[in-house]
This record gives C-alpha cells, sequence and structure tokens, in this order.
C-alpha cells in the first residue's frame, strides 16, 4: 500500500500524527510504503519522521519538492504544500499503480485496506463528498457533485492520462484569485464526473455536527450514512480554520488528534495547550464544554492504553 501526505516544516508535525494514526489501525504495516513531499524539511525532521514510520515496520521516503511558481496570495491559509499533491504522478514509478492520499489535519481510526482495494472502474479518485458549502462557495459546482480532496484513492495510470495536474495548474493560474479552496476547486473542475464517491465514514468533516443538526435539504439522502459515520468514523478530518492542535479548538473529537500527537516526537497535551490561553479564552471553552461532551459522546472512541505499536513514547 502506498500512502501519501504532503507537508511544509510547520506541518510536518501533524503530517506524523496523521501517518501514525493509520498506521497504528493497519494489520499489515509492513505493507506499507509512506511518501512524504515537502518543499523542504530539516534533516532532523525528515530522520525523525522516517523513524516513525520504521518503528512500525513500514517503509518510508521523504521527497524535496522543488520551487513551484505560483502566486502565495492564491494560496491563503493552505500554504504551498496544498499544491505539491497535484504532481504526486512524477514522484512514482509506472509499477505503483495507486495511492491513498492524506490531508495533515486527520486522524484515521481504521484499517485502509478497503480503501485500497475499492474498485475505481474508469473514475480517476475515489473521494467523500464535501458537505460544507453551496455552489457559491465552490465556484458554481452543484454540492453534490462536489467531493472534498483531503482523502483520495487515486488511480496513478488515470491522473496521467486524462493530465490532471497539468489541467488542474492551468484553471489555478487562470482562477487562483477567485478560489476559497484553490486546489480543491481545481481538482473538483477536472475531476468532474470521474470522481467515485466513498461512505462518509472515510472523510468525516466537521460539517457534520451541523449537517445532522439542521438536515439541509440537499444532504436528506446522505444523513442516515453521516449519522453512521459520527458513530464509527474510519476516518476524521478536522476541517475549517481552527485544528486540534490550536488551544482554542472546540472540535468535539480534538482529543482523538491530541492523543496520536502523542505517539510522535511533536505531542499535542491538552494542559499545555489550555495554559497558552488567556483566561477569556479558557473562560468561553468552560462554557461550551457541556455542548462539547454531548456531541463528543456521540462517537464511539476510546484512547488504546498500548501507547503504540513502536513502543517508543513521545
Amino acid at each position: 500500500m502506498e500512502l501519501l501526505l504532503c507537508a511544509d516544516e510547520r506541518y510536518a508535525p501533524y503530517a506524523a500524527t496523521t501517518m501514525v494514526s493509520a498506521l497504528e489501525h493497519m494489520a499489515e504495516p509492513a505493507a506499507v510504503r509512506v511518501t512524504l513531499l515537502s518543499p523542504g524539511l530539516p534533516e532532523e525532521t525528515q530522520r525523525a519522521f522516517a523513524a516513525l514510520a520504521k518503528g512500525y515496520g513500514a517503509k518510508v521516503r521523504v521527497v524535496e519538492v522543488g520551487k513551484v511558481d505560483i502566486d502565495p496570495a492564491y494560496l491563503d491559509r493552505f500554504g504551498l504544500a496544498s499544491i505539491l499533491r497535484l504532481f504526486m504522478h512524477e514522484h512514482f514509478d509506472r509499477e505503483c499503480s495507486r495511492v491513498i492520499y492524506l490531508d495533515c489535519d486527520m486522524a484515521v481510526l481504521a484499517d485502509l485496506a478497503p480503501l485500497w482495494k475499492v474498485p475505481l472502474g474508469e473514475h480517476v479518485i475515489a473521494a467523500v463528498r464535501d458537505i460544507a458549502g453551496d455552489p457559491d462557495e465552490h465556484s458554481g459546482i452543484e454540492t453534490a457533485a462536489y467531493f472534498n480532496s483531503g482523502l483520495l484513492v487515486v488511480d496513478l495510470e488515470r491522473w496521467r492520462e486524462h493530465d490532471v495536474a497539468g489541467r488542474a495548474w492551468e484553471y489555478l493560474q487562470r482562477q487562483g484569485e477567485r478560489l476559497r479552496y484553490p486546489d480543491q476547486d481545481a481538482l473538483n473542475r477536472v475531476l468532474a464526473g470521474l470522481w467515485y464517491e466513498l461512505d462518509p465514514k472515510w472523510n468525516l468533516q466537521s460539517a457534520t455536527y451541523a449537517a445532522l443538526n439542521v438536515g439541509p435539504e440537499h444532504l436528506t439522502c446522505l444523513l442516515p450514512a453521516l449519522a453512521d459515520a459520527l458513530r464509527e468514523p474510519g476516518i476524521i478530518h478536522y476541517t475549517g480554520n481552527v485544528k486540534p492542535w490550536h488551544a482554542e479548538s472546540e472540535h468535539p473529537l480534538r482529543d482523538v488528534f491530541r492523543h496520536y500527537s502523542c505517539l510522535t516526537p511533536w505531542p499535542l497535551r491538552e494542559k499545555d495547550l489550555l495554559r497558552s490561553l488567556p483566561w477569556r479564552q479558557r473562560l468561553r471553552l468552560v462554557m461550551k464544554s457541556n455542548k462539547i461532551r454531548k456531541r463528543r459522546k456521540k462517537t464511539r472512541w476510546t484512547p488504546n492504553t498500548d501507547l503504540g505499536k513502536t513502543g517508543e513514547k513521545g
């Protein structure tokens, strides 16, 4: 199995957390190769990342990608690393037919083997529908036809055949300043009609809570699957501006990501994060704690007392 992550120096610790959460749930982690594409990482960070994967018996490689010529203003909060996956095909041999891409703000809670085997048919990718936006937010693309690009199962041969990178890049250069979700919007334009829809359990987005509470008409058919996904997610995706590594995070499942971070050299400890907050923000979290607890109970997950297969603790 081939796993792909993309991260700069700032996001490398979070990429490590996502990777560890995936490897923790693999029946055969030794059969996995992890590729990290980066615009550049310190050698110490590269060594630490590689050591984590090797501790599970997985193969690992860190690939430094050359300069990408794009206006940083187009990328907004997403950063340069978000663009690197467009060119994933350049970093895998032709013999490699498939790869699973994961965003760095994810926690994996299930074996990814079913995704590796999902039949793509003539589709280029498999992905989960994005449930947060509307056509105005997504460059006029109908919500039901718009996928979230945080989790992608990619047929690399078809990715090349359809020149996904070239066409998405051209769209970005032409429309970049108008796009709210730059590379995601570009991929949706290029892959319209060429993606296979996965169960929402494989990309449980933060907007799920609001969707189940409000029950918007355009998601009516998806609501039962969203409720099941919230109970037993395969992958949690912390969409939105505030992430679990932010002390002010109110995400009901922030503890899951923080748990797996403690199996890396970059632990996110609840007490330390809270201490970093001004008292007003701490008070805000306390006032919202009841709502957060109620939502947290909707998901069946408890920390594993076994602190990682490597036997090494962060």
